[in-house]
């Protein structure tokens, strides 16, 4: 499935060299939007936002001190079970209490493209399916397996399998708007 062109619609293998996300199919097309819908003001404004968010995701975090959880800060112990470390990612060192683990927000690690490990390409999308660190939501690929209790049918996916731009499996993916997030039922 590609991106459509900002102007006309179609196919667009070009993205604006400025700002990275308006996407067009021809020079013809990115000239227009430049001169006459106004990319040039938005342009500058997402370069900004682009510089912001760069330098946010170079100010990650060090890995938490040992014995505490990165959640709350609490220190773990031996006794209370709902304060001992309830999980670590082995990718970016995040540990979790059994309070902030079942937290929506505050268990969410900081890795951008799952949580504790598993990839969010492989789950349903909720809408805490975000980077710990920066709270964006995590907006790729999804291809979580046909269960019960999800509301997924095989019409909810794409009809050919292809990479997962996460993972890197090859799977059918959900259709894009099937992969909104929802808020999850449970909490």
């Amino acid at each position: 499935m590609s991106v459509p062109c900002a102007v006309c619609g179609q196919a667009a293998p070009l993205a604006c060299s400025g700002c990275k996300t308006s996407r067009y199919c021809s020079p013809e097309c990115q000239l227009v939007d430049w001169q006459k819908h106004g990319h040039k003001k938005a342009c500058k404004i997402q370069q900004q936002l682009n510089a912001l968010n760069a330098e946010q995701e170079a100010r990650r975090p060090p890995r938490p001190p040992a014995g505490r959880c990165t959640g709350c800060n609490v220190q773990f112990t031996k006794t209370d079970r709902e304060y001992q470390c309830a999980g670590t990612c082995k990718d970016c060192g995040y540990k979790a209490c059994g309070i902030c683990i079942s937290h929506d927000r505050r268990g969410t690690c900081y890795c951008t493209t799952g949580n504790f490990g598993r990839p969010y390409c492989k789950m349903p999308p909720y809408d805490y399916h975000a980077d710990g660190w920066t709270g964006r939501m995590y907006t790729g690929d999804r291809h979580p397996p046909l269960l019960s209790w999800e509301p997924y049918t095989e019409a909810d996916f794409e009809a050919e399998p292809r990479k997962c731009g996460t993972c890197g499996e090859v799977v059918r993916m959900l259709k894009p708007e099937r992969a909104v997030p929802r808020r999850n039922s449970l909490w």
